[in-house]
């Protein structure tokens, strides 16, 4: 698979966690070369979602490459649930935060 298209599938499993939280109205930072993957999405919302810490801690686990080609057959296979845990595999790290009334999700990835 190439890295555009990877870029693609993470940018869409992380608009699809602001989704899913119910948040629509965003703000999209997004960087792609042949070396690096940088997305930034930002929305307004008056909630916290309450599982922000445990995407956190996913998106900084270490990146599986034994286990890649796999991971990113199944991103984005099902529309019915998120596969966060699959993205925090597949980036090198990630950042997420809840601040006045905003929601940052920052993830990297080196190619």
């Amino acid at each position: 698979m190439d890295n555009k298209l990877r870029s693609v599938k993470i940018l869409e499993e992380v608009l699809g966690y602001f989704l899913h939280h119910g948040v629509e109205k965003l703000d999209i930072s997004f960087f792609s070369d042949e070396k690096k993957l940088i997305i930034t999405v930002r929305g307004s919302t008056d909630v916290e979602p309450q599982d922000l810490p445990q995407l956190i801690k996913l998106l900084n686990e270490p990146r599986k490459p034994e286990y890649e080609e796999y991971y990113w057959s199944l991103l984005g296979a099902s529309s019915k649930r998120q596969e966060l845990h699959l993205l925090g595999s597949l980036v090198d790290c990630g950042a997420g935060s809840f601040k006045d009334h905003t929601l940052t999700i920052h993830v990297e990835r080196d190619y």
